[in-house]
């Protein structure tokens, strides 16, 4: 019997790093396991898991994505839709688009995709399906890591994906553009009939402190909003636009830029929907304006 105990005690005591197991309160320990600081030593220190530099949105995406699938390339075929794919791959991480696009102006109906790799991959992906919707194929061309990124932020001016996510983001637009490029022989629609901006919804509601900010501060309020919730999607149509007056704290001159000045949605769809935005964020009492001397149609 103490043969056996003595096997069984000098199985249990390893190096000074160890103790033996039949010690009162020890646990059992492994040869194999290294002490913690060996960690430091051997690869540097410890870094976060990268999911703890994602935003809520992100995550919830990455765990529950809406838009994983793909189409077949005849669906659609009787409704005058086209199915277009586009891939790419990097570091061993893939991604694949599916798109349906209406031959009739370029619209993009539906967007699926399939990804393997990088947890941010499928996050960044099933977003931009979303952003995609209602899209031209030559919006589709000018999409942004930015925008992309705006779509799953918690916070405004707090990014949704770290820095080290950027290469998804640009492996996203890299499938995206390929899609597209599939897509330059069918006529665009009328820019006038399907503006860039999406609509804003109700314009009740605004700013809670509205009534308390200066007139300084009702405009940067302003061009805030402009900047970060309109100025990317008039992006997609190579136009731009800034904040040229403020009038009564009340009235705003908006002054568009590039294509924006040549198309009639300047003063139409894209306008209205500009001033609802404005409304909903900040204040229903709002008006839009825009300065027609730089207006060339």
């Amino acid at each position: 019997m103490w043969d056996r105990r003595e096997k069984r005690l000098k199985f249990y005591t390893v190096s000074r790093h160890y103790r033996r197991r039949d010690q009162p309160g020890d646990r059992p320990y492994c040869r194999c396991r290294p002490k913690v600081s060996h960690l430091f030593k051997w690869g540097g220190p410890m870094k976060p898991h990268p999911w703890t530099t994602y935003s809520n949105l992100l995550v919830e995406r990455i765990l529950n994505p809406r838009n994983v699938g793909f189409f077949k390339e005849n669906t659609g075929a009787l409704q005058e839709m086209r199915v277009v794919t586009g891939h790419a791959e990097s570091e061993g991480s893939h991604v694949h688009f599916f798109l349906i696009v209406d031959e009739t102006d370029g619209v993009v109906a539906d967007a699926k995709f399939k990804a393997f790799g990088e947890t941010a991959l499928i996050g960044a992906a099933d977003a931009a399906c979303e952003v995609l919707l209602r899209k031209n194929y030559d919006q589709a061309r000018r999409l942004t890591t930015d925008l992309i990124d705006r779509k799953l932020r918690d916070f405004t001016q707090i990014p949704a994906f770290p820095e080290t996510a950027a290469f998804t983001l640009n492996l996203v637009l890299s499938a995206i553009e390929e899609a597209a490029e599939k897509c330059t022989d069918i006529p665009l629609k009328d820019p006038s009939v399907t503006p860039p901006v999406p609509q804003g919804g109700s314009a009740e509601g605004g700013h809670p402190d509205w009534h308390l900010f200066s007139p300084e501060e009702k405009l940067d309020h302003i061009k805030e909003v402009i900047r970060d919730e309109i100025q990317p999607y008039i992006e997609l149509d190579a136009g731009g636009i800034e904040v040229s007056a403020f009038n009564n704290e009340q009235e705003i001159v908006i002054a568009y830029q590039g294509a924006c000045t040549t198309c009639p949605s300047s003063t139409g769809a894209t306008l209205d929907a500009i001033q609802q935005i404005l409304r909903s964020r900040l204040h229903p009492s709002l008006v839009v304006k825009p300065d027609l001397s730089l207006l060339s149609f």
